[in-house]
């Protein structure tokens, strides 16, 4: 596989030049179509650096989702937690505070 960049014959299998180290073969990450050059996709025509911010901002938004679940779920034990040993009252309070709020 000749590179497109310095000219070097490189084998099949290498994934990079031998001589200048660029990338001989480019993956889709959308449809894992193989291919010689970056940028955009020849099968499907997914831009690579568009697919792969995307792909960032999604896992961005599940780990604060999932952030936010754990801190729910650890607000409610805690008002449970306190409501046993306050009789109650500590949940009456947190219920009419958030009541003002709304």
């Amino acid at each position: 596989m000749r590179c497109t960049k310095c000219g070097q014959e490189n084998l099949k299998a290498i994934e990079f030049c031998v001589r200048c180290h660029q990338p001989l073969r480019y993956t889709c990450p959308a449809c894992k179509h193989e291919q010689d050059h970056g940028g955009q996709c020849d099968k499907c025509g997914a831009d690579f650096a568009k697919f792969a911010a995307m792909m960032v901002y999604q896992a961005q938004l599940q780990a604060q989702q999932s952030r936010e679940t754990k801190r729910s779920r650890h607000s409610l034990a805690r008002e449970i937690f306190l409501a046993i040993i306050t009789g109650g009252l500590s949940l009456l309070l947190t219920m009419n505070a958030r009541h003002k709020k709304d």
